[in-house]
């Protein structure tokens, strides 16, 4: 038909594409600072104890990887164009799927750890 690649390129192609790669690098992060929590240096798994995470989005939730896993699939949503309801419709799935077991971990790890940090929300940065 004539027309370039570049036509079929849109703005929310490139957005849905950035928000996609940054949520996963923060989500393997934050799955990388759990996975830490109960190896030495070596790999060697030392315990299966449960231990306070810190680092990365840990400072601001108790579940990055659950954040970042909503944002993976809102940066879809934003790659089709925002207008597919259906994928609307597994976005508020996964929203209200990772928020529950957000606040679940969340309340596990404040009734665990007297020390827990006050400051961190269950699963939105400063939000909630």
């Amino acid at each position: 038909s004539g027309k370039g690649l570049s036509v079929q390129i849109f703005w929310y192609h490139i957005i849905g594409v950035v928000v996609y790669i940054w949520a996963s690098l923060h989500q393997h992060r934050c799955l990388v600072i759990l996975a830490n929590l109960r190896k030495s240096k070596s790999g060697e798994v030392l315990s299966l104890h449960h231990r306070i995470p810190f680092g990365d989005w840990f400072e601001r939730v108790s579940c990055p990887h659950y954040f970042a896993e909503l944002l993976i699939y809102i940066s879809m949503a934003i790659t089709f164009g925002c207008h597919n309801v259906t994928w609307w419709f597994v976005v508020m799935y996964v929203f209200f799927n990772q928020a529950l077991a957000a606040v679940l971990c969340h309340e596990f790890y404040q009734e665990k750890f007297t020390s827990y940090p006050k400051h961190r929300k269950a699963f939105i940065p400063f939000m909630f």
